[in-house]
């Protein structure tokens, strides 16, 4: 359990808990609870990542951290860090002491040719999941001249993070939402997942709208053969076997988590 907050403490928390409800785009409300991580915790950087199984961790927004550093990250230390995936794997907050031996640690590449560049040495990390995906992370870093972190920061920064993961999963929810409501943002998400080009994009979205082969051809500007051909492979592309086929695809709900 968390000792009495201090007065400061207590004001830097309300703010937290404010932007969670006021910030509505999730890179933004990384962005502002990082700057006041930094100065709940007095820690010197900041970093948060959305990790996918994919693509590794991308979306990153970073504080005191130097861009050409954080640009070698991602193309390669992300891929020889001994540490983060292991702190995904604690489901709370964790101090990287705790899943991995401080002696090893300051052996490892990572640490001198990545987080010894710009001065990280003692951290402790939060992963925000939802049911099916990372939604978001806080890395937080003093530098070598200060103490480590200790047991009651792990609580505040475990407390904070899972109302930062609620307010995540709230915003993406929203989002799913929206992009459902909308046609064109439908129609555009289903273009991206099935990989059409630009102009099979604009001959569907004009099928979108009801017009026929001819009239999609003059409206481009192109032949009605050029039309039917880019037809065929948003179909071959999609398995759909008829306009109504596809726009019964497109307009089907969105299953949001």
């Amino acid at each position: 359990m968390l000792t009495t907050l201090s007065a400061r403490e207590t004001k830097i928390l309300f703010a937290i808990m404010q932007d969670m409800v006021a910030v509505r785009d999730a890179t933004e409300l990384r962005k502002q609870i990082g700057e006041r991580l930094l100065d709940l915790f007095a820690a010197d950087y900041f970093a948060s990542y959305v990790w996918t199984r994919d693509g590794g961790d991308t979306d990153g927004v970073f504080l005191n951290m130097d861009a050409g550093n954080l640009a070698a990250y991602e193309q390669h230390f992300q891929y020889v860090d001994p540490i983060t995936s292991r702190f995904r794997m604690c489901g709370r907050a964790t101090h990287v002491d705790q899943v991995m031996s401080r002696e090893t640690f300051l052996r490892t590449e990572f640490y001198n040719d990545f987080l010894a560049k710009d001065g990280l040495h003692h951290g402790m990390n939060f992963h925000a999941f939802s049911t099916s995906s990372h939604l978001g992370d806080l890395r937080i870093w003093r530098g070598r001249s200060k103490e480590t972190f200790q047991r009651r920061d792990l609580e505040l920064l475990d407390a904070i993070g899972t109302a930062f993961g609620n307010a995540l999963d709230h915003l993406r929810s929203v989002e799913e939402r929206l992009r459902s409501a909308d046609p064109r943002l439908r129609l555009a998400d289903w273009a991206a997942q099935h990989r059409l080009t630009a102009r099979e994009k604009e001959v569907l979205h004009l099928v979108g709208e009801g017009l026929r082969d001819r009239e999609i051809s003059e409206a481009l500007g192109v032949s009605i053969t050029t039309v039917r051909s880019h037809l065929k492979a948003v179909f071959q592309k999609s398995g759909a076997r008829s306009r109504a086929e596809l726009m019964a695809a497109i307009n089907a709900p969105v299953s949001v988590q």
